[in-house]
């Protein structure tokens, strides 16, 4: 029998680039700050409307905690409310699940693609250079994705702290650009499935929303 989870909607805070307050454990940083010029090579995947948990293997290069995910989706908000809730999960690299939140109401935008899903009370503290996997799931698929951007590693650096490897250099699963389809009854058991599926090297703009440990 499936257990039932809790859903708490969590409110979004601002998304601020990382600069050099955050590199000293001042604020949010993120794989993606909204004027990267890596997201206009994004496009958008309209005819898959499978449901659809979407991740990424990441490591932080200091300690510090996570308190939710940043994704990239080219919806509007009218066209995200009805597939709420969104959830987001966080594993570490062998697959267990550390904690995970959810985003059931009220979820707001900010340019130019960007939903947050917050793990509101259950924030977890994460350790440098450890591998973890943070994703999100959605329902009806039409995700957004950079083809092949996991030739290459991904980073924040030097303004952050964030690393996400390519798809040679990724330790889980077939490569980087993770991802499993997955209905509601699966991703709200209490041992949801774990993404390891990749397709050609793509990057499916997910994104731990971290703050570094003060150093």
């Amino acid at each position: 029998m499936l257990s039932a989870i809790m859903i708490v909607a969590c409110s979004a805070a601002a998304i601020v680039p990382a600069g050099p307050a955050a590199a000293h454990g001042g604020g949010v940083e993120v794989l993606y700050p909204a004027t990267d010029p890596y997201l206009d090579l994004r496009v958008q995947e309209v005819t898959d409307t499978n449901d659809v948990l979407l991740a990424v293997e990441w490591s932080p290069t200091v300690s510090g905690t996570v308190t939710g995910v940043q994704i990239c989706l080219d919806l509007s908000q009218q066209e995200v409310n009805p597939r709420l809730p969104l959830l987001a999960f966080l594993w570490s690299a062998d697959g267990t699940l550390l904690t995970r939140g959810s985003a059931s109401e009220g979820i707001s935008f900010a340019a130019p693609c960007f939903y947050q899903i917050g793990f509101c009370c259950q924030t977890r503290t994460v350790q440098a250079n450890e591998h973890y996997v943070v994703g999100f799931w959605i329902r009806g698929g039409q995700y957004s994705y950079v083809p092949h951007g996991f030739d290459n590693d991904v980073s924040n650096a030097p303004a952050g702290h964030l690393n996400a490897p390519s798809n040679a250099n990724s330790t889980i699963g077939s490569g980087n650009g993770l991802y499993v389809y997955a209905d509601w009854s699966q991703v709200t058991d209490t041992n949801p499935p774990f993404p390891a599926e990749s397709w050609e090297n793509s990057d499916y703009l997910v994104s731990p929303r971290f703050v570094p440990d003060q150093h």
